[in-house]
């Protein structure tokens, strides 16, 4: 079913956005929503359609940001990038793009792809290759279909642009690169394939979920009903709620290719008394309950402030706060033998099974 995402829906979509980075990759992201309102009130609502809607053979490509948040929201996109990057793909491709998809619908990327489509005047796909957030461009179901990452075309916010042809781990590197050289940002074309292709390629209905989420935190609480909500849009669990009593650099960094600053926490779970662990390298990645692993990527970890009942991250945080520790499983893709490969424990650094192997 077609939909539109307007002006009046970009607090929701901000609010959901918060919710699908896993806390610690969503923050500084609320100049998104301003940007975002901006150009929608110039442009009109974007149409947002499923796949299946579309001709099979329409030309897409996945549209997404990559770098410092921090750095966007001190140089935000002027809004036209996207003509850039679609210059660029359609040179490559041979083919004008007839539809944009969301790199992942969550953090910024679940508002620059609606930016995009706004100014391009294309329609929105309703899905996304991660359902989550994840460090490295090529983390992606789009991946793990055989979609190729590249040509990539990246443009920065001093309106340097650039096409890659290569592999997708060396695409990251050489954009992670020229991103710190060209201001801290770059948003990013990439993935061009056909609409039909998306069928086992994406996940689907993502956008949607997003919006169904931020509707929920837009509504509040009391939290009793927030949780219930969470749950009902998101099959968003507990896995405990209490005081952090502490928090501070991770004992383990991540390796070279991944970007951020790894941080530790410890919430003291007041209803049983355990002591839950979270260890985030940009996001959440691990959660461990009296020093056993209970949850972690590619589930989404999330954190929801008890005192302002707002998803929150590490950087937002100090010991004292009171939080509760929700888990969102992935889509089923990133549970096999390949998606745990690409976006599991493993993949992160830490030589850990993930929760779920047993069951299976």
């Amino acid at each position: 079913m077609t939909a539109e995402i307007g002006v009046a829906d970009v607090p929701a979509l901000l609010a959901g956005a918060e919710f699908y980075s896993t806390s610690a990759a969503g923050e500084g992201i609320e100049f998104a929503g301003p940007w975002l309102e901006d150009i929608l009130a110039h442009t009109g609502p974007v149409r947002l359609v499923p796949a299946a809607e579309l001709p099979p053979d329409t030309p897409c490509a996945a549209i997404g940001g990559m770098g410092s948040t921090t750095a966007m929201a001190e140089l935000p996109p002027s809004g036209d990038e996207p003509v850039t990057l679609a210059r660029s793909l359609a040179m490559a491709g041979g083919r004008r793009l007839g539809a944009v998809m969301p790199l992942n619908a969550a953090s910024v990327n679940a508002l620059f792809p609606v930016a995009a489509a706004a100014v391009l005047g294309l329609p929105l796909i309703d899905c996304d290759g991660m359902g989550r957030v994840f460090p490295l461009i090529h983390q992606t179901t789009y991946e793990l279909a055989g979609l190729s990452l590249s040509p990539l075309a990246v443009v920065s916010a001093g309106h340097d642009s650039l096409l890659l042809d290569t592999g997708s781990a060396r695409a990251e590197q050489l954009a992670r690169s020229m991103a710190q050289a060209a201001g801290g940002w770059l948003m990013c074309g990439m993935y061009q394939t056909r609409a039909g292709r998306l069928r086992d390629a994406a996940i689907h209905g993502s956008v949607s979920r997003v919006l169904e989420v931020g509707r929920v935190l837009c509504e509040g609480g009391p939290l009793d009903r927030l949780l219930r909500g969470l749950a009902g849009a998101a099959g968003a669990s507990v896995l405990g709620g209490g005081r952090v009593v502490e928090i501070g650099p991770s004992v383990r960094q991540a390796g070279t290719v991944y970007p951020g600053n790894p941080v530790g926490m410890v919430v003291h779970d007041l209803g049983t008394g355990r002591l839950i662990r979270l260890e985030a390298h940009n996001e959440l990645v691990l959660a461990l309950a009296d020093g056993a692993l209970v949850a972690a990527v590619p589930d989404l970890l999330c954190l929801l402030d008890r005192g302002t009942l707002r998803m929150t991250g590490t950087e937002r945080l100090a010991a004292g706060d009171l939080v509760d520790v929700l888990r969102v499983p992935a889509a089923p893709v990133w549970h096999s033998v390949p998606g745990l490969a690409l976006g599991g424990p493993g993949a992160f650094g830490f030589p850990l099974r993930h929760p779920g192997e047993g069951a299976r």
